[in-house]
């Protein structure tokens, strides 16, 4: 967000865990909807937004299973270890819940977990996989090596800039 590629929008974060994005996303004026099926998660969640006085809408749901108000509505999508975290076989009802609740021209910026191992969770995530998963719905404009990747995950993800066609 620092380069300016990414502006405050209504944004949205698939499986967001903790939420450590979307406290940060809150605290720099974006809009944001946050999503996760563990009610742990989303309650811990509510206690931060709530006691940092941030103003988030925290959704305990399955991403799948997002209603029809959501769709065309998110300017941005915020991946962070999602994609990675569910089965191979649902990237691609990933993708189209993706792209049913993006607007045209919205943006999935992500970080993509490149294991180089078999099995998972995590599952391991090649450039050909984001290629082949995405290109129908999504314009490219950005697909590299992640620079500042927490220690454990160095050199292992690729960050990508993708825009809803």
């Amino acid at each position: 967000m620092e380069s300016n590629i990414i502006i405050p929008g209504k944004t949205v974060v698939p499986g967001c865990g903790r939420g450590h994005e979307v406290v940060y996303l809150a605290e720099n004026g974006f809009d944001v909807t946050a999503v996760d099926y563990s009610i742990g998660a989303v309650n811990y969640l509510r206690q931060v937004i709530q006691k940092q006085k941030l103003d988030s809408e925290i959704l305990h749901s399955n991403f799948f299973d997002l209603n029809s108000t959501h769709d065309g509505v998110y300017d941005l999508l915020i991946e962070q270890a999602f994609f990675c975290a569910i089965s191979p076989n649902q990237r691609t009802l990933y993708v189209a819940t993706v792209a049913r609740i993006l607007k045209s021209g919205g943006m999935l910026a992500g970080l993509f977990y490149n294991t180089g191992q078999e099995g998972g969770p995590p599952f391991n995530t090649t450039r050909d996989d984001i290629i082949k998963h995405f290109s129908e719905w999504f314009e490219i404009r950005d697909l590299v090596q992640a620079k500042n990747s927490v220690t454990q995950r160095k050199d292992k993800e690729l960050l990508a800039i993708l825009v809803r066609k």
